[in-house]
């Protein structure tokens, strides 16, 4: 599931290393982020300054996570985690990070290229090895090539608008990822003018 987080507002209870990576993965997605910290991680001063995340140089209370969409507790106390945990609203999504198998959402390997995102998650279980599959994958993404993607986003927006079953809408969209088309243009483009001619009733 892809969550859409944009000026969604996310709480982070602690100001440490780890919050600071968890901060910075999520800066992409454009979220409203606070911080909740006593301190804060030299590194997050220039967001804070620069008026990109917000920082409240405090100790957790159980009113912070109020309204919150997604909530992280990263300090180094294990007890505050927890309370962090019994302050949420069941429909509220929390990471704690000294206690994967307690949270309701993990932070997976992430990899973007080209409209393209990959992420994978051990569910705690294993970082390492979701980085090492997230990399694996990656290599398979940087051997597209960016026409090859082009066309694949053009055949699905021609397969949708045009007059097919559900059947031949299938067919299509299986079709076009036969391995010709990665490397062969001219096939790439007898395709796509198949599929304009019966757009156009030919």
């Amino acid at each position: 599931m892809m969550v859409n987080i944009r000026d969604k507002k996310v709480i982070v209870i602690g100001g440490g290393k780890i919050a600071a990576k968890r901060i910075e993965s999520l800066l992409r997605f454009q979220p409203n982020i606070t911080v909740v910290s006593p301190v804060l991680e030299e590194r997050l001063h220039a967001f804070v300054e620069n008026g990109v995340i917000e920082h409240i140089a405090k100790s957790f209370q159980t009113c912070d996570v109020q309204d919150a969409l997604l909530v992280i507790a990263a300090t180094n106390d294990t007890a505050v985690n927890q309370l962090v945990k019994e302050s949420c609203h069941p429909n509220q999504l929390i990471n704690i990070v000294d206690n994967p198998a307690n949270s309701s959402f993990h932070f997976p390997a992430m990899y973007e290229k080209n409209e393209i995102t990959i992420a994978v998650t051990t569910s705690g279980i294993s970082p390492i090895l979701a980085k090492n599959l997230r990399d694996d994958f990656a290599a398979i993404v940087d051997g597209l090539e960016p026409d090859y993607l082009l066309f694949l986003k053009e055949v699905r927006q021609l397969v949708k608008a045009g007059q097919f079953t559900k059947e031949q809408k299938r067919f299509l969209l299986a079709e076009c990822l036969e391995d010709y088309y990665q490397t062969d243009a001219q096939m790439r483009t007898l395709f796509l003018r198949k599929l304009h001619a019966a757009e156009n009733g030919i």
